[in-house]
Formats: C-alpha cells, sequence, structure tokens
C-alpha cells in the first residue's frame, strides 16, 4: 500500500543551486507589494526574488528554468512582467533573442532593491 505522499507526485524542480549553509534573507515587503498584481505576477516576483537572493544582486535574467521552478508558462510570464513593470516593482531590459533582464525595486521607488547581507550567529 502506497503512502498519501506518494500519491500526489508533482514535476520534478528545476535545481537552483546555493549554499545551503548561508542564510538568505528575503524581502517580505516585495512580496507583499506583488500581492496587490492580477493574475500570475506574484507568482513570478517569487522566481524572480528567488533568484535576486540567491545571486546576492537586484538585476538577474528571467529564465525558462525559472519560470518552471514556480510553473509559469511563457505565454503568461511576458503579461505577468508587464504587470509587474507597470505597477513599479521591476525594470525590464527586453534583448532579442536573450532572456530578458529584471531589475527588483525598491517599493514605491525608481532604485534597484537593496539587499543587506546579515551575519546569522
Amino acid at each position: 500500500m502506497s503512502s498519501p505522499l506518494s500519491i500526489a507526485t508533482t514535476a520534478p524542480r528545476p535545481l537552483i543551486r546555493a549554499n545551503p549553509k548561508t542564510p538568505k534573507l528575503v524581502r517580505l515587503d516585495v512580496l507583499e507589494a506583488a500581492t496587490h498584481v492580477a493574475g500570475k505576477a506574484c507568482q513570478l516576483l517569487i522566481g524572480l526574488m528567488l533568484l535576486v537572493v540567491i545571486r546576492g544582486a537586484p538585476t538577474v535574467p528571467l529564465t525558462r528554468r525559472t519560470m518552471a521552478r514556480v510553473n509559469i508558462s511563457r505565454e503568461a510570464a511576458g503579461p505577468a512582467l508587464r504587470r509587474l513593470e507597470d505597477a513599479g516593482l521591476v525594470k525590464v531590459w527586453r534583448l532579442p533573442g536573450r532572456a530578458s533582464m529584471v531589475c527588483l525595486l525598491e517599493p514605491g521607488k525608481t532604485t534597484p532593491l537593496m539587499i543587506h547581507p546579515q551575519d546569522h550567529r
């Protein structure tokens, strides 16, 4: 008899490598601001925020791997990205034939998102 957990299988998640020993901060104010945007925008912002926290830089590429990580299709990512841009949460550089570069912004400002490393002891 199989356990209930084995019945509810999902597609494997793309691997995003990070050092699990290094604590990472998540800016909840940015996620809260995204909850007011319609559609898959909040989901997309969670994927972008994941990359920002892992890389430690506010500008990241929007790759298919990132979209797959948060279960967003390419068709849904475009409108979601435009909604985030209209809400003032991101700045986007669209490159022909390449992944869009997305810079997360401070909520209500036009400056790049500040990520403050903290010493967790």
